[in-house]
Order: C-alpha cells, then structure tokens, then sequence
C-alpha cells in the first residue's frame, strides 16, 4: 500500500515545499486526465503539436481514470483511432508520452490523481490541462508560465485564475491591504531575495463574525485571484506528498463526495497555506503580430475572456446546472472554514509595471491583456529578470 495511505503514521512520507527558485529547471512534465473516450479528440491535436513543438517537454502523463477496456473496446472509428494511437504511444519508449491506469494502481476515479505521488513525473515541473481544455498556446505557457514558475517555484502559477469576492468590511480591508503590499514587495524585490516576505493572510471567521465569501465565474482576473483552475497551471511535483498525505485525508474524502468536485479550489488553498503566499498568474495569450503590439486598451478583454470560457463547453453545461452556483459557492466557504484564513490575492504580469493600471474591484488589471512577449518584465529586464536567467536562450526579446 503506497505510504500517503498508510493507516499508521510511523509509516507516513517526509514531505518537502520546493525551493523558492528553480532556475536550473528547463524541462518539465504535462499532465492530462482524463476518463472518456468521447472528448479524445479535443486533446489529441493539442498533444501532437506539444510533442512536436513544445520545447523543454519530456513527459507527457495521461492519466486515465477509467478501465484500460475503453480504450480498447471504442465505440466510434475515430474514436477508435484516437485510443489506438494513444497505447501505441504508450508502448514506443522514443515516445514521451505515457498512460498511467488510475485503476490499476489502486486508485479511484478521482480528479486528485492527476496529483498524486505514484505518477512519479521525472520533472520538477509540472504542467497541467484539462483533457477538454483550454489549451493555452506555446508562447504562453512554455516562453511567459514556465519562466515565471522557474522564479516562483514553492507556489502554484497558471493563467486561468478565478476570484472570490469578500462580503464583510472587515475582510475587505484586509484583502486590500495585503494585496497592496504584495505589490509593493514584488516591485521592489530586484534580485529575488525577498521570499521570506509576504502580507499576512486574512482571517475567516465564520462562527464569531458570520463571514462568508462569495464565488466569482464572471471574469479571469489577473490581481486579486484566489484559485487557479488546472487548465494551464504549473506545480512543482513536490506538493504531491502534502496533497495526498495522511493528514489531508479528509479534505480529499471532502474533494470526492462533494457534488461539485472542487480539486482546483481545494489544491490552491493547501498549497497557498503550505507556501503562506498566495500563486501567481500569467497572460492567457501572447500578441504575436503587429496589431498586437499596437493594442493599448482591454476593450477586447471580454472577447478573450469568453473565447476561453467557450472552449470548454462541458464547463458552461456545468454552469447551467441547477444549483450548480450556489454548490460552489458553499464549497469555497467551507474550504475556507477548513483552514480558517485567506491569502491575499494573486498578482498579474504587469505588477510594479507602468503596465498595471487602476481598477476599484481587482486595484489594478494589466493593459494590454494581450501583451507581447517585449512586455513581459521577467523575459526583459524588467522586474524578476534578474531572478533567473531566462531559459530559452534562442529567444531574445526586446529590452522592456
């Protein structure tokens, strides 16, 4: 029996956070789950164009939560082809990716397998999609996420962030002081050296003062994010032990009978409260072109947001489900009665940057929401560029 479920805890794992830097880390791990043969086609492209193009990526893991007979016995030809391709795959060693079959380790169905400790991902690194979506491009992933992860390598980073919004005075005030000196403490942290300073977390007090939070689904905010759903989102392979250690046992029984399976919400509290910082973000799309390069406002930032959000249709079914709403709202409360605190929002690219301008929900959103990549500080000589030498040394960008 693995050791992250060993009934007697003199058998229980050592865990260890990550450092706060990786700069030596260029490869890393994606990690796709899923469980139906139905939405193979989705991803299958995705995939390809990964292995082929995607720099720095080794390891591909899918993890399969469902027998391995239905990706033997398929219903539809091309579906059949999908499911062919996939073992074939599995079965070439020059082939970097592999199934790993939740079933046959000993596992459920269960959306906390994508994190668990005997998927044994040889990078540090871990890069995660959901297998219906969004697939975020190279530029955004590998060339921005990943530089931004190799600097902040003890907390999860991603580029599909959702917020709460806090409902009392009292956490309001606190919410935005701390995000202010977030800020203040990025923007003035040249050389790295400040990952022992962070705001302190704001406390929830639901039996004593009647707090309660509420759940935003309306925007992708880069500051003040407090969840960071899976879909392009990066780990260091590290938070696996705490994820599934023993003394989390009942926040992954929570996880599995909860009628909204809220993993994402559940994986960016513990790993905010083990690293007492809150994750970072990263722009969901890189400008390319010249007209991009000439965009100064976010009057298309509803357009982007939307674009997203459609690219995962079982989501929007999700959405529309009766109650579905008020069940999420009900699980980031209780999570937050779990652990008595919040942390005190995520920061976007454009934190301390000329870029960052003022908005009374979020204090701040990042102009353009499409940058490029002579806009982002830490490829440039901006703030977090000497943190870490960028890691793709065939790219140069222009001076930020």
């Amino acid at each position: 029996k693995h050791p992250c479920e060993a009934a007697n805890c003199d058998d229980c794992p050592t865990c260890y956070l990550p450092p706060p830097k990786s700069c030596d880390v260029t490869t890393y791990t994606i990690i796709i789950m899923a469980h139906t043969t139905g939405r193979l086609k989705k991803f299958m492209d995705p995939l390809i164009e990964m292995t082929d193009e995607w720099r720095g990526m080794t390891e591909i893991i899918l993890v399969w939560n469902s027998p391995r007979t239905t990706l033997i016995a398929v219903n539809t030809e091309k579906e059949q082809q999908h499911a062919t391709q996939l073992l074939a795959w599995d079965k070439d060693p020059s082939h970097p990716l592999r199934i790993f079959f939740s079933l046959e380790e000993g596992l459920t169905n269960n959306l906390l397998n994508r994190y668990h400790p005997k998927l044994r991902p040889k990078n540090q690194a871990v890069m995660y999609f959901d297998d219906d979506g969004p697939f975020f491009s190279k530029e955004a992933m590998v060339d921005v996420g990943l530089e931004l992860w190799r600097r902040n390598s003890n907390i999860q980073v991603g580029a599909w962030p959702r917020n709460i919004r806090y409902l009392s005075s009292r956490m309001k005030v606190s919410g935005k002081k701390g995000l202010k000196e977030n800020i203040d403490i990025v923007a003035n942290d040249a050389q790295g050296e400040n990952d022992n300073l962070h705001p302190s977390f704001t406390p929830y007090c639901r039996n004593i003062t009647q707090d309660y939070v509420d759940y935003n689904r309306d925007s992708f905010p880069d500051f003040n994010a407090h969840i960071l759903l899976p879909s392009g989102s990066i780990l260091h392979r590290n938070f696996f032990c705490f994820i599934w250690h023993p003394a989390f046992k009942e926040l992954r029984e929570w996880v599995a009978h909860h009628k909204t399976m809220p993993d994402d919400i559940t994986v960016s509290m513990l790993v905010s409260h083990l690293a007492g910082k809150a994750p970072r973000t990263f722009p969901r799309e890189i400008g390319t072109t010249e007209i991009d390069r000439n965009v100064e406002s976010s009057t298309e930032s509803g357009i982007i947001a939307q674009t997203i959000l459609n690219q995962s249709h079982r989501r929007l079914g999700l959405w529309n489900k009766k109650g579905w709403f008020d069940m999420r709202v009900e699980a980031i409360n209780s999570i937050l009665g779990y652990f008595g605190s919040m942390h005190q929002g995520s920061l976007g690219w454009c934190a301390g940057t000329i870029y960052s301008q003022g908005n009374d929900e979020n204090q701040s959103v990042c102009i353009p929401e499409k940058p490029t990549l002579n806009l982002i500080p830490w490829l440039n000589e901006g703030i977090g560029s000497d943190h870490c030498p960028t890691g793709n040394k065939n790219v140069k960008y222009s001076v930020w």
